[in-house]
């Protein structure tokens, strides 16, 4: 039969709504990193600390198992409380960087050194759209590994503590989700605004090792050469944990004396300039067209 004879219609089908297009990127960015079989083994391995803090809980709590190990706890307050949870973040955000670092990058590294990303962004999908569909699947699986599982264990904590704890100490539940969601965005602009740079997965994932390896050891250097506290602006780790001694009310004088020579308003300015910074970044590469310069 010949082509101009067949007769040809639209699309009937459902169709996608506007608002959930980038859940497709993110559906596949999934999948993709899952494909890897040492990935999944070590998301797998995140969740340990939480089975740990799990069984710390309810030893705590628990005479029998206290009487069983030989071993005796007591059960107040003090013992599970907000350094506690301060230090349940702490592990799971180090643990969480290795899988920023290694499945972050390669998930736009790949749409650059394939020219993918002007296929994407010729269809109905906007460069906010697809950036945000990328860091969604950063954001669900640190979110599985951070402040899920925290709020979890505080909330069991809660019930086996009773005696009003949870309304007492329900400050705590907002500054676990705070600090988790700022550490969250941070790795994962940082992750992209490198990714969309570099476009080579293995020097990108190298260049975040450095950013958080190398950088804090020249803010030491500048600290002694200098003979200042200010050099730790350029300690990523050490701003974030400014900020999050301060969410979870660390009193003042307790803290290190590297902690106190920053006021805690310029690790918010920091904060805010390095997300700045990665949105610029974003926004002067990430685009549907390339010139080539030969």
């Amino acid at each position: 039969m010949a082509v101009y004879k067949r007769t040809y219609k639209a699309y009937q089908g459902p169709l996608t709504p506007a608002w959930s297009r980038f859940t497709v990127l993110s559906r596949y960015g999934l999948s993709t990193l899952f494909d890897s079989r040492p990935f999944t083994a070590y998301t797998v391995l995140c969740f340990i600390p939480f089975l740990i803090g799990l069984a710390y809980i309810y030893f705590v709590h628990s005479t029998t198992a206290q009487l069983v190990l030989n071993a005796r706890m007591g059960n107040g307050p003090g013992t599970v409380n907000n350094d506690w949870f301060l230090g349940f973040i702490g592990i799971e955000a180090a643990m969480g960087f290795i899988l920023v670092a290694w499945g972050g990058p390669g998930m736009i590294t790949k749409d650059f050194a394939n020219h993918s990303v002007q296929l994407y962004l010729s269809r109905p999908i906007s460069r906010t759209e697809y950036l945000f569909g990328k860091i969604s699947v950063l954001a669900t699986l640190l979110s599985c590994t951070t402040w899920v599982p925290a709020l979890l264990l505080f909330f069991i904590k809660a019930g086996l503590q009773g005696h009003g704890w949870l309304w007492d100490n329900l400050w705590m539940a907002g500054s676990i989700v705070l600090s988790c969601l700022i550490w969250i965005a941070v790795m994962s602009l940082i992750s992209m605004a490198v990714a969309v740079w570099v476009k080579w997965r293995i020097a990108a994932t190298a260049l975040m090792l450095g950013i958080f390896f190398l950088l804090p050891a020249m803010a030491a250097v500048l600290n002694a050469i200098l003979r200042t506290q200010w050099g730790n602006l350029f300690n990523f780790t050490h701003m974030i944990t400014l900020i999050w001694m301060r969410l979870f009310r660390e009193r003042v004088a307790e803290l290190p004396t590297a902690f106190n020579a920053v006021p805690l308003w310029a690790a918010w300015a920091w904060l805010f300039a390095v997300c700045g910074a990665c949105f610029w970044l974003l926004d002067r590469k990430l685009r549907a067209r390339e010139v080539e310069r030969s």
